[in-house]
């Protein structure tokens, strides 16, 4: 039999009008459609937008744990690309749903490379997404990046990094999952000079917040969905 096509799909930030048209057609058209939840989360953002598309599909949720131990999380990618597999040798078009962009910083990106082990002619197609840090300059209607500066993306920002992190001159520096050590982020912004700094969380959705102001950001409880963005011109 052969087996079905492979879809990896950026929804965008969790808002279903930042759906691409092609994303639309996939996720409608796809015999399973699988959502991602982290282990300790109630509810599943991918999985509400795709279901507000009312596919034909099956969804399925699969969870994937935030624990720090590499073996635990390792398994638990495995395990979840093994199901993916399964649906696809079944002969079924599978879709994997997932928030910002396929290809950046993405959950689809750790069971790719184990489906492609499995299926070395599988037949894959991406759809790009709206990335979070798009996401942010847009409502805050900032420019993230013009002519010569540069965009720097530091994808997890742990409270060692405080001292040693550089924003040069002319740059745009987006620190993601800032949330756990978000608290020594803010003590050494608050002795950096001549920065600009947002804050946003639950961009496009229900609660979106943006902040300027230290204080401000620091009253805010610590949430995975939220970034902050720091410029010096």
């Amino acid at each position: 039999m052969k087996p079905g096509k492979l879809y990896g799909v950026g929804i965008g930030p969790g808002d279903p009008q930042y759906l691409t048209v092609r994303a639309v057609e996939v996720l409608r058209a796809a015999d399973v459609i699988f959502t991602v939840v982290s282990k300790n989360a109630s509810d599943s953002v991918s999985q509400s937008v795709v279901e507000r598309l009312q596919p034909r599909g099956e969804i399925r949720r699969q969870v994937f744990t935030m624990s720090r131990d590499d073996a635990t999380r390792k398994a638990q990618v495995r395990e979840n690309a093994e199901a993916i597999i399964d649906e696809l040798r079944a002969g079924r078009d599978c879709a994997f749903a997932t928030l910002g962009d396929a290809m950046t910083y993405s959950t689809f990106g750790y069971v790719l490379g184990i489906i492609r082990g499995a299926i070395p002619h599988l037949e894959l197609e991406i759809v790009p997404g709206i990335t979070s840090f798009a996401t942010l300059a847009a409502k805050a209607a900032t420019v993230l990046a013009e002519n010569s500066q540069q965009l720097r993306v530091i994808p997890a920002f742990r409270s060692e990094m405080a001292e040693s992190l550089e924003f040069p001159k002319g740059s745009t520096t987006i620190l993601l999952k800032t949330y756990r050590s978000r608290a020594a982020l803010l003590d050494r912004l608050a002795r950096e000079e001549g920065v600009e700094i947002l804050y946003g969380e639950h961009l496009a959705m229900a609660g979106q917040a943006l902040l300027t102001d230290l204080d401000a950001i620091r009253a805010c409880p610590e949430k995975y969905l939220s970034m902050i963005m720091v410029k010096r011109r």
